[in-house]
């Protein structure tokens, strides 16, 4: 049989087929419901399809957990007849379960080229560009979009994907246009709106930020919790340009931080945002031990160094300096390991970046420069995207002022903000 969007999968049932297209769909457009597959895998464990679509959902949660839930469909997959794309995809997830990265979206970016209507492959790879950095994998990313164009010139969707790969590239106008023809085609697409979202900040256009997310919030609420969460934290980032920080607290509170805690990207964002806060406005005491709660079994955990980095600050910041010690032993082993990933971002970068959160979140900041300093150029390819990783170009600024490297400070304070209009959150972390 044929899915919905002309590809072959191996199966007779076209209830089954329904319930893969139904999933595609929803994780293309970031929406409720994705879950679903779950229960498709259990009514059609001798799908291919319905299985590899279950493992995907697991991968995209970054627990140890589940991992191990993904391990399961993975496996289910070895005893069944593929076809040779579910193969290949198979073969491209696995990689990804065994935290082979860069091959893991290079096994994806061969799928798209030898089926280039597969569009939920691509998204797949997008994630995987979150993982490797997606500032630093950004050009990739782009010619990928660029390669498939001629299969979904006027899908929206595509088109939500190809806005970010360019804003990522600094292309901000064509970012700009693409994101609004997406919305045009689909007003409801939270990662066109989310496109558009990184343009306005990057530009420091606030006051047009503000309006348009703003007006984005009641759509958002009916979306899938990730996108609801991430797209309201670029919300409150554009509140924070102009230090109004009550107003990113409502954000905070309303609809990032409480909802749904033991989620990943719940964390990251309240995490991100609460030490943006004290780097402009000062400390946020009492927001982190709710957080240190739901954090301290996932510290240990070693995904990408983006993560780490983020909850080994977040535990200094509560106290927490035994859960810091063992999560800083994990990311030492984890950057001493002699796999592709380690040698490629751990050992060189990762480990340096983590060290340098955990000393900036304790108070020490003249450590946290100097972990810094060699680390910075190679940064972006610690995960995350380019407005997820001013984090870390705030916390190396704020390192040097605090180290009384002053002449240094100013020069790296112009160079990261020579591309925007300069904001009332730059002043302050001008001083």
């Amino acid at each position: 049989m044929k899915d919905a969007r002309g590809l072959d999968v191996t199966t007779d049932d076209a209830t089954a087929v329904a319930a893969a297209d139904d999933f595609a769909a929803r994780l293309l457009r970031l929406d409720q419901g994705v879950e679903a597959i779950l229960d498709a895998a259990k009514r059609w464990p001798d799908t291919p399809i319905v299985q590899l679509y279950a493992a995907t959902f697991w991968l995209y949660g970054q627990t140890d957990g589940a991992l191990e839930t993904a391990a399961v469909h993975l496996r289910a997959c070895d005893a069944l007849a593929m076809n040779t794309r579910e193969r290949a995809l198979h073969r491209a997830l696995a990689l990804w379960h065994g935290n082979d990265n860069l091959r893991a979206v290079e096994a994806m970016e061969a799928i798209t080229t030898e089926w280039p209507s597969d569009l939920l492959t691509a998204k797949i790879a997008e994630f995987l560009y979150y993982v490797l950095g997606q500032q630093y994998m950004g050009p990739r990313f782009r010619a990928h979009m660029r390669r498939l164009e001629g299969a979904h010139a006027e899908d929206p969707d595509f088109l939500a994907m190809t806005a970010f790969a360019s804003e990522l590239c600094s292309d901000y106008a064509a970012a700009e246009a693409v994101a609004e023809r997406a919305l045009a085609i689909e007003p409801r697409n939270p990662w066109a709106q989310h496109a558009l979202s990184h343009v306005l900040i990057r530009q420091g256009r606030v006051a047009e930020g503000l309006a348009r997310l703003e007006s984005f919030l009641p759509l958002l609420a009916t979306c899938g919790r990730p996108i609801h969460c991430h797209d309201a934290w670029h919300l409150a980032l554009l509140h924070l340009e102009q230090l109004d920080v009550a107003a990113a607290m409502r954000v905070f509170r309303t609809h990032i931080w409480g909802i749904t805690p033991d989620f990943v990207v719940e964390q990251l964002d309240a995490i991100a945002l609460l030490w943006r806060i004290e780097m402009a406005a000062g400390p946020m005491d009492a927001q982190w031990p709710s957080i240190a709660e739901h954090i301290a079994t996932r510290a240990i955990e070693t995904f990408m160094p983006f993560m780490n980095s983020h909850y080994v600050y977040a535990l200094a910041r509560a106290g927490r300096a035994d859960v810091v010690e063992a999560a800083l032993a994990g990311v030492r082993a984890r950057s001493a390991a002699d796999d592709e990933e380690a040698k490629r971002v751990w050992a060189p970068v990762g480990r340096a970046v983590i060290e340098g959160a955990a000393a900036f979140g304790a108070g020490d900041r003249a450590r946290a420069a100097a972990l810094l300093d060699p680390v910075m150029p190679m940064m972006t390819s610690i995960g995350g995207s380019d407005a997820q990783d001013d984090l870390f170009r705030q916390t190396y600024l704020r390192s040097l002022q605090a180290a009384g490297r002053h002449v240094e400070a100013a020069a790296y304070f112009d160079a990261i903000t020579a591309a925007k209009s300069r904001t009332p959150l730059d002043r302050a972390l001008a001083n």
